[in-house]
C-alpha cells in the first residue's frame, strides 16, 4: 500500500476495515481458539494498520488493535484482575528490527552495553499463578492484559505446575506459557480422529482449547505443560532475569534449557539462527526468540508503551505455515515409474522461502484431503524443508468445484497406469518411458551418487532431449564424442570453460565408492542409509556381482526378462558365502527390499548398463572395519560441530562400520555431542547412555 498516495479519506476507510478484521480474528484466535487466517496473514494485517496509524496519527485511538493486549475475558469464566498488566510483546520480522530496538534501549537507558537474556518464544497461552504463602491459590489467562479467566481448576490438572513452592513471599506471581508438547498433540489427535471428532489444527490451538475448558476432567485428559519465564512480587529482589530463572528452576517449576546470556547484538544473532535450525527437534512448537534486557532494575526504567514493555521484543520466526491457492494439479513420472501428483500453488513465502509448487504424494492423500484446483489451502513446509500441503478450506471454494481426476494412462508415454493390490503408488511400468529416463539420469548424477558438477536437472533434460545422453554410460563417454561428434562449446548456453569444468567433474567421478554407486543405480527402496547396508555387507564390488547375478526373481511389472542363464552370465556368479538372498540377515533389510533389489537386476537392460559402467569407472571397495572402535555401534550425532558438519560426522562413522541413527534409544552404544545439543543428549543421559565430545570422536577413527 503506497500511503503517500493514499488521501485521509480512503486511509479512514481502509483503517476501519482493518480493524474489523483484526477484531474479529482476534476473538477468533483468543477466544474461540479456531483461528481462519494464518499467524503471517495476521501480522501483514497489522503492520499495514500500522503504517496507516503512523501516516495519520489521528486514526490511532484506544479502541484500534495496535492499543488492545489479547481479547475480552470470555464470559463462561470468573475474572481475575492481575496484579500488574501482562503486556504482549512488540515484533521484529528482521535484524533491522532488532537494531532498533537495541539502538532504542541505548538511547533511553543511556548505556552502550547492555546485556540480553534470550529465550524461546512458546506458542501456547500465557498463564499467571499466585501463590500465597507457598500455596497455589489461584491460576488465570491474560486475557486482556489487565483482567484474565479464571481457570484455577484446570491448571491444578497440569502435572508439572507446583502446588506448593517454598515460602519466601507472602505473595507471588508466577507467569509463564501453558503449551501443549508435539508428541501430546499428535497423541490427542489420534484419539479424536478415532472418535471422530474434529481435529485441532496445531498445539497452540489444542493447548488453549484445554485450558479453557469448564470440565476441569477434560484439561486433565489432554496432557499439558506449563513453562514459567518471570516472577512478579511487590518488592524488588532480584536483580537480574537470570536470577529470576534460576528461582524458578529452585521453585521447581520448568524452564526452558534453551536460554542463552548474550553480550552483543552479533552474540544474539547467532542464538537466533540456531534456534531456528533446531526448532524441527524440540519437543514444543515456537515462533520466535524473545530478546529481554537481562538487568530488571533497568527494565523498570525502561516503563512500557501502551501495549508492549520497552525491555523485550519478540524477534518471530518466518511463518512455517501459510495460505495460498492450487492453481493447478499434476502428475509427475519418478524415476522408479511412480506417478506422483503436484499442486502447482499462487506463489507463497512459508518459512522463509518462496514455495509455489507441493507434493500432493499420490492418489489417497488427495482422496483423503479432498484437494482440488481453485481450493484455499494451507501450506507448510514439513521439516522446515519440503512444502507440504495440511489442509484445504472447503468453505472458500469455489461454486464450480470439481473432484480432482487421477489419470489412468502416463502423462509421459501414454502406458496404462497400474496399481497393486496392497500398494499405495500408481505406477507406469513402461521402462523405456522417458520421463523415468530422465529421472534415472537426474539420480545418477546427484551429489549423493557420482556428484557431477555442470550436469544439473535442465543440462539433463537438455543432453537428453538432443540424444546426447540417454543413459549412465553415454555420460562417461562425453569428452571422447565431443572431440569429434558433438561440440558442446558451439551450443548455447555452454562455453569452452564450462566444457572443461564438466569433464573434470566427470573423470573426478570415474572413482566411487562401493555403497554411492549402488545408491546411484536408484533401485526402488534402495535410498542412501540401505545401500551402505549393501555395501558394508559385500564389502567389494567383486563379491557384490557375484551375489545380484545370484538372482533369478522375475520382475511382474518387466514386460521382457532375461533368463537365469544370462544373469548369471553377465556377472559370473559363482557360489559365494555372500549370496544376495542372504541380506536377509542384516538388520535394517526385509523381504520387500530384497525383492526389489532383484528385481532390478532381473531386467537386462540394468544389468547392461550396470556392466558397462563397471568397465568405465574404478569402484572402490568399502573399508575392512572390523578392527574399527566403531564397528558395530549405533550412534547419534547431536548439536554443532567445530571440525565438521554433521553429515560429514555420520559418513565418517558409517565409512568404519558404524551405524548413524537419528534418535536416542536403549540399543544406542554412544551420543556424540556438538555445541548446542538438544534433547537427544538430554535422553542419552537420561537413559544413562556413553555421551561423547567431537574431540573424543575424531580420537576413535581409525588412523
Amino acid at each position: 500500500m503506497d500511503l503517500t498516495k493514499t488521501n485521509a479519506s480512503s486511509a479512514r476507510t481502509r483503517h476501519a476495515e482493518l480493524c474489523d478484521l483484526l477484531e474479529n480474528y482476534s476473538g477468533q484466535y483468543y477466544l474461540l481458539d479456531t483461528p481462519t487466517i494464518s499467524d503471517a496473514e495476521y501480522d501483514a494485517l497489522y503492520n499495514e494498520l500500522l503504517e496507516i496509524e503512523k501516516e495519520f496519527p489521528e486514526l490511532k485511538t484506544k479502541n484500534s488493535p495496535s492499543q488492545k493486549v489479547g481479547a475480552k475475558v470470555s464470559k463462561k469464566f470468573s475474572k481475575i484482575k492481575h496484579s500488574s498488566p501482562m503486556l504482549s510483546l512488540e515484533n521484529a520480522f528482521n535484524e533491522d528490527d532488532i537494531a532498533a530496538f537495541l539502538e532504542r534501549v541505548r538511547n533511553l537507558s543511556g548505556l552502550d552495553q547492555i546485556d540480553l537474556v534470550l529465550e524461546p518464544k512458546l506458542d501456547g497461552l500465557s498463564a499467571s499463578l499466585k501463590y500465597k504463602n507457598g500455596m497455589l491459590i489461584y491460576g488465570a489467562t491474560r486475557g486482556d492484559g489487565t483482567v484474565g479467566e479464571d481457570v484455577t481448576a484446570n491448571i491444578l490438572t497440569v502435572d508439572n505446575i507446583p502446588r506448593k513452592i517454598r515460602n519466601d513471599f507472602d505473595e507471588i506471581e508466577i507467569r509463564g506459557e501453558v503449551i501443549m508438547k508435539k508428541v501430546d498433540f499428535q497423541k490427542l489427535n489420534e484419539s479424536r480422529e478415532i472418535s471422530e471428532e474434529k481435529l485441532f489444527a496445531n498445539p497452540r490451538n489444542a493447548a488453549a482449547g484445554s485450558l479453557r475448558q469448564l470440565d476441569a476432567e477434560i484439561t486433565r485428559s489432554r496432557k499439558l505443560t506449563f513453562f514459567a519465564y518471570a516472577i512478579i512480587t511487590r518488592d524488588s529482589v532480584f536483580k537480574t532475569q537470570m536470577d529470576v530463572l534460576k528461582t524458578l528452576r529452585e521453585y521447581g517449576f520448568t524452564v526452558s534449557d534453551k536460554i542463552a546470556l548474550c553480550r552483543d547484538q552479533q552474540e544474539a544473532f547467532l542464538f537466533y539462527a540456531e534456534m531456528e535450525k533446531q526448532r524441527a527437534e524440540l519437543e514444543y512448537d515456537i515462533d520466535g526468540v524473545v530478546y529481554k534486557v537481562n538487568d530488571l532494575q533497568l527494565q523498570q526504567k525502561l516503563g512500557a508503551a501502551s501495549k508492549f514493555p520497552r525491555h523485550s521484543i519478540a524477534y518471530k520466526f518466518p511463518a512455517e505455515k501459510a495460505e495460498t491457492t492450487v492453481l493447478d494439479i499434476i502428475v509427475q513420472v519418478g524415476r522408479t515409474g511412480n506417478i506422483t501428483p503436484v499442486a502447482e500453488l499462487v506463489p507463497v513465502t512459508v518459512g522463509g522461502v518462496v514455495v509455489s509448487r507441493a507434493t500432493l504424494h499420490n492418489k489417497d492423500e488427495i482422496d483423503k484431503k479432498d484437494i482440488r484446483v481453485g481450493d484455499r489451502v494451507v501450506l507448510q513446509r514439513a521439516g522446515d524443508v519440503i512444502p507440504q500441503i495440511l489442509y484445504s478450506i472447503p468453505e472458500k471454494r469455489p461454486e464450480n468445484s470439481m473432484s480432482f481426476v487421477f489419470p489412468s494412462v502416463c502423462p509421459c508415454c501414454g502406458s496404462t497406469l497400474v496399481r497393486g493390490d496392497e500398494e499405495v503408488a500408481i505406477k507406469c511400468v513402461n521402462i523405456s518411458c522417458e520421463a523415468q529416463m530422465i529421472e534415472r539420469l537426474i539420480h545418477f548424477v546427484s551429489r549423493q551418487a557420482f556428484n557431477i558438477d555442470g550436469l544439473g536437472d535442465q543440462n539433463i533434460k537438455f543432453f537428453f532431449d538432443s540424444g546426447i545422453i540417454k543413459s549412465p554410460p553415454d555420460i562417461f563417454e562425453l569428452e571422447e564424442k565431443n572431440k569429434s561428434l558433438v561440440r558442446l562449446e558451439n551450443m548455447d548456453g555452454w562455453g569452452k570453460q564450462s566444457v572443461t569444468n564438466l569433464f573434470e567433474s566427470i573423470n573426478k567421478a570415474r572413482t566411487i565408492r562401493l555403497d554411492k554407486f549402488i545408491y546411484s543405480l536408484g533401485i526402488s527402496q534402495v535410498g542412501r542409509s540401505v545401500s551402505k547396508l549393501v555395501a558394508n555387507f559385500f564389502k567389494s564390488y567383486e563379491n557384490f556381482q557375484r551375489g545380484v547375478g545370484s538372482s533369478v526373481t522375475l520382475d511382474p511389472f518387466t514386460a521382457s526378462l532375461p533368463s537365469e542363464t544370462y544373469a548369471s552370465s553377465i556377472f559370473n556368479a559363482e557360489t559365494t558365502a555372500n549370496n544376495i538372498d542372504d541380506l536377509l540377515m542384516v538388520d535394517g533389510i526385509g523381504n520387500s527390499i530384497l525383492n526389489d533389489i532383484k528385481n532390478f537386476f532381473a531386467n537386462k537392460s540394468n544389468l547392461e548398463v550396470v556392466k558397462k559402467l563397471a568397465d568405465m569407472i574404478t569402484i572402490v571397495d568399502m573399508e575392512a572395519s572390523d578392527a574399527s572402535p566403531l564397528a558395530n555401534k549405533t550412534i547419534v550425532f547431536t548439536g554443532t560441530f567445530e571440525k565438521m558438519s554433521r553429515e560429514e560426522a555420520k559418513e565418517l562413522a558409517e565409512k568404519y562400520g558404524a551405524k548413524a541413527a537419528s534418535s536416542v534409544s536403549s540399543k544406542t552404544s554412544f551420543v556424540v555431542a556438538g555445541e548446542n545439543a538438544g534433547k537427544k543428549l538430554d535422553q542419552a543421559k537420561k537413559l544413562g547412555i556413553k555421551v561423547l565430545s567431537e574431540q573424543d570422536f575424531i580420537e576413535l577413527l581409525p588412523t
